[in-house]
């Protein structure tokens, strides 16, 4: 539903069609070559990029999961990645859309430590 996954970001405007949400792939799709919904997640610019970085991961276990490298008090922006760590994935209602265990392992076990 056009929502980020992590924060619950939810912009979309009409006309002109623009979204604040991009489908981020879990395994990268130059690895991968799998472009299906079930290797993606739905996540603001700011998650997506902070997850490419491998400074936040969703887990198999449907909570997200933060860097060590991720130092709250350095910063407000570094505070509220860092607050997201055990909190649940906003996951799309519709099963068919939802990411599978096998891409969220994946990306899981490349997070930063």
């Amino acid at each position: 539903d056009h929502q980020c996954c992590a924060c619950g970001l939810r912009i979309r405007i009409p006309e002109p069609e623009i979204t604040f949400v991009d489908a981020a792939h879990l395994i990268p799709f130059a690895e991968s070559r799998n472009d299906h919904p079930t290797n993606g997640v739905a996540l603001c610019k700011h998650h997506h990029w902070a997850m490419d970085q491998r400074l936040l991961a969703p887990g198999p276990d449907g909570q997200w999961h933060v860097s060590r490298w991720v130092i709250p008090r350095r910063s407000r922006g570094e505070e509220d990645l860092f607050r997201l760590g055990g909190q649940p994935l906003l996951i799309p209602a519709e099963p068919a859309y939802a990411p599978s265990l096998d891409a969220l392992r994946w990306r899981f076990e490349r997070l930063a430590v």
